[in-house]
């Protein structure tokens, strides 16, 4: 009876990641607004686009709700010293949803700032290192792109030998590949056209969304 109800409560959390995912924060401020982000600039429903399009106080609540997502997502399986391998399963389902979430017709969107939250479940010191470092570098470049890759590569290394966790760290680094993955692929073949004409996610320049 146990295990099955540990089954039931992995699936459920499961299920639920992906909601959460689903939940496109900077469509729903937007749409609040009257505004349909998906129509101006890169047409990315992230940090990014709104705060250039709808202001950066509108900004700024999107990066937070979409942080929020990725700890609820993972850190309560962490304090519940739940395995890596369903922190993982939880981290996926949740970017799965952020990609393509059911409740927009499963188009999302790139996922980083969610990211920034699942890996607080994965590797908690390592991202509470991470996290002013890359406050640092976006105050000094105000780009958020190298800030992105910046708390990603501190957590990882950091988290790895905080916690010496090698899954945990490669569940992390997988997150982060797939977040660029996404970001690539949504802006080489989806609504920002080719990778030349893509300014923002891809060359790197203050436009990056997240």
């Amino acid at each position: 009876m146990e295990s099955l109800q540990t089954a039931w409560f992995y699936a459920v959390w499961a299920v639920g990641s992906y909601l959460v995912g689903s939940l496109v924060f900077g469509d729903l401020i937007c749409r609040v607004k009257g505004i349909n982000i998906r129509k101006l600039g890169t047409g990315n429903p992230g940090t990014a686009n709104v705060w250039r399009q709808v202001g950066p106080k509108y900004g700024v609540v999107v990066f937070l709700l979409d942080i929020v997502k990725g700890v609820v997502a993972t850190l309560p399986l962490w304090f519940l010293d739940l395995p890596t391998w369903f922190i993982t399963v939880a981290m996926l389902s949740l970017l799965v949803g952020q990609f393509f979430p059911v409740f927009f017709g499963f188009d999302g969107n790139t996922g980083m700032a969610t990211m920034f939250g699942a890996t607080a479940g994965l590797l908690p010191l390592g991202v509470a290192i991470a996290a002013p470092v890359a406050i640092g570098k976006f105050m000094i470049t105000r780009n958020v792109g190298w800030a992105g890759g910046v708390f990603f590569a501190t957590a990882w290394l950091a988290g790895g030998l905080l916690h010496w966790n090698p899954w945990a760290v490669g569940a992390a680094i997988l997150g982060g590949l797939m977040v660029f993955g996404k970001t690539i692929a949504q802006y080489k073949w989806g609504r920002g056209g080719s990778v030349r004409g893509a300014p923002s996610e891809i060359a790197g320049t203050s436009d990056t969304d997240a």
